[in-house]
């Protein structure tokens, strides 16, 4: 009794699935054409393709270490600080021309051996090595973003990341006549 009970549900449930999937089209006497998932006099079965979905990639997880000899605490004691400091958190930028100026200062500093990676919405952007502490991103434009930075060795093994820092870029338009951030000339 169960089970016919389960195949009679399943039945129904496919049949009610494959009804919703059909799309009708039909051209009424004025030449409109519509589009129904009821049928209509004079309306023909219509096939739609399936719906393009999307997946997010998968980041990669990062492998924290520790060096022979060393605890955790020490690892962790390598970098006291790592943190973006431009642009500033809810940071807005105006009219960069898809240019982001972008600062990270880290205590102490950052060892021969090791890299700055800088992250922008999630996706690695840039690197820094040696003493060199600022870099300018491009075709950075409208919007709100993220920007984080971690400290890794050459063989990828993190010691350090920084927060992250939202801003936003917004670009003055030329369309609104009223918009207080476009220069104009003064009458003679």
């Amino acid at each position: 009794m169960m089970m016919r009970a389960s195949i009679l549900i399943l039945l129904f449930g496919w049949s009610v699935v494959t009804a919703a999937a059909e799309v009708y089209r039909w051209v009424d006497e004025t030449g409109q054409v519509h589009f129904s998932d009821v049928p209509h006099e004079g309306a023909e079965s219509v096939t739609l393709p399936e719906a393009q979905t999307f997946s997010t990639p998968v980041q990669p997880q990062v492998q924290r270490t520790v060096e022979d000899g060393q605890d955790a605490g020490q690892e962790e004691a390598g970098y006291s600080s790592v943190r973006i400091t431009n642009p500033k958190p809810g940071e807005v930028l105006w009219s960069t021309g898809g240019l982001v100026n972008v600062s990270v200062s880290t205590q102490p500093k950052l060892r021969r051996d090791h890299i700055l990676i800088i992250y922008l919405d999630g996706q690695e952007v840039d690197s820094l090595t040696g003493p060199k502490r600022q870099t300018g991103l491009t075709n950075v434009f409208r919007g709100e973003h993220t920007l984080r930075t971690d400290i890794r060795d050459r063989e990828g093994r993190v010691f350090a990341e920084s927060d992250s820092v939202a801003f936003t870029v917004k670009q003055t338009s030329i369309q609104n006549p009223n918009n207080p951030n476009i220069a104009r000339p003064t009458p003679r």
